[in-house]
């Protein structure tokens, strides 16, 4: 459990209170996974991780000088703690401000925010194959890359049959994407504080909704009572983002889709630099089945409700962005994204890549 306490003046939400919430909605529908198997997925993950890293170097340019990519396999449980203390250090130093706008005693407040939070990551922890934690505890030198064991094995047993996809090139397909993140924010030194900014600005903007905290507050209460509802979480779903949260939320759009567009496209260049050698990856079939299962129907109704939808074609328009750019002007053209704030493509500039390269100098 977190070790924040749920009444310090520091915390914005109860920590705890949301790891149990989240662990409530996130732990049921595991996969009955063994020991030994857990201990083969670690040690193969191991393995595709420095695969990954020294093809991802190769085709982003990034990373001379980094320490190799290492990476961690937990389960759910450890997933939630590790996201619900990171969330914790982007939030509570606003605690204060955020906890005076919601109108409510503050131990409410907390409890209520915390069971929004609890929901959302309820639902990821069930969802997240894998994820470059970027924003850790004080004192951590750098990100942490982490997949999570039973969701993977979970697609490889339910998706996996039949697709032509073998269960290594998927596991070295969604490591080449994570290890671009890595390169991403530990390669490029302003990336990270620059994404600090967009949550400091997001935050000073914010406001907790009262009405919606008072409605989350009473459920709390009732998921605690009855905490068979968790099979049924969509009523709950649509409570836990306002829209004006919505609307600052929006304006970091296009760094993430930038992001994690690359990272997609890593996975191809990656492919293409592993056929040279012994290590064929599908990159298409990986993509294919991940997006296959994005596109079910109740998840993506969920994911709507969450005000997590963006995220699929958060993947379709930064690829588009990084492979036109790519064919049209060449690599150092695309380098240049790495350049500075400055030089980041806007939302417009994500769908009109001649407007982007016109407005950085042209190709290069």
């Amino acid at each position: 459990m977190s070790s924040h306490d749920p009444e310090a003046g520091a915390a914005l939400a109860d920590w705890s209170l949301a790891e149990r919430v989240a662990w409530t909605l996130g732990g049921t529908g595991q996969p009955a996974v063994g020991a030994a198997e857990v201990a083969d997925l670690r040690g193969d993950i191991d393995a595709r991780l420095a695969i990954a890293d020294e093809a991802a170097r190769r085709v982003t340019g990034l990373g001379d000088g980094l320490a190799p990519a290492t990476g961690r396999v937990v389960g759910r449980r450890a997933w939630i703690r590790g996201n619900v203390s990171s969330l914790a250090v982007l939030l509570d130093p606003a605690a204060d401000r955020l906890l005076r706008t919601s109108g409510l005693p503050r131990a409410v407040a907390r409890r209520a925010l915390a069971a929004q939070l609890g929901t959302v990551f309820g639902y990821l922890a069930r969802r997240v194959l894998g994820q470059y934690e970027v924003f850790l505890p004080e004192g951590v030198a750098q990100g942490r890359l982490t997949l999570v064991g039973p969701n993977l094995l979970q697609v490889e047993r339910e998706l996996l049959p039949g697709s032509g996809v073998a269960a290594g090139e998927l596991r070295l397909g969604i490591c080449l994407h994570e290890v671009a993140h890595f390169l991403q924010f530990e390669a490029v030194p302003w990336l990270r504080p620059h994404l600090r900014g967009l949550v400091d600005e997001y935050l000073a903007e914010a406001r907790l909704d009262p009405e919606r905290l008072r409605e989350f507050a009473h459920r709390a209460s009732e998921l605690a009572r009855r905490p068979e509802r968790v099979r049924e979480p969509q009523e709950l779903l649509g409570l836990v983002l306002t829209e004006h949260q919505r609307e600052i939320l929006d304006r970091a759009q296009a760094l993430m889709t930038l992001l994690e567009g690359h990272g997609n496209v890593v996975m191809d260049w990656g492919a293409e630099v592993l056929a040279e050698g012994d290590q064929p990856l599908d990159a298409g079939g990986v993509r294919r089945l991940l997006n296959r299962r994005r596109a079910r129907g109740g998840d993506r109704a969920i994911r709507q409700a969450l005000g997590l939808g963006m995220k699929a074609e958060q993947y379709r328009v930064g690829e588009r962005f990084w492979l036109d750019v790519g064919a049209r002007y060449g690599r150092p053209t695309l380098d240049r994204v790495w350049g500075g704030p400055e030089l980041l493509p806007t939302r417009d500039e994500l769908a009109d890549p001649d407007a982007w390269v016109a407005r950085t100098g042209g190709p290069a």
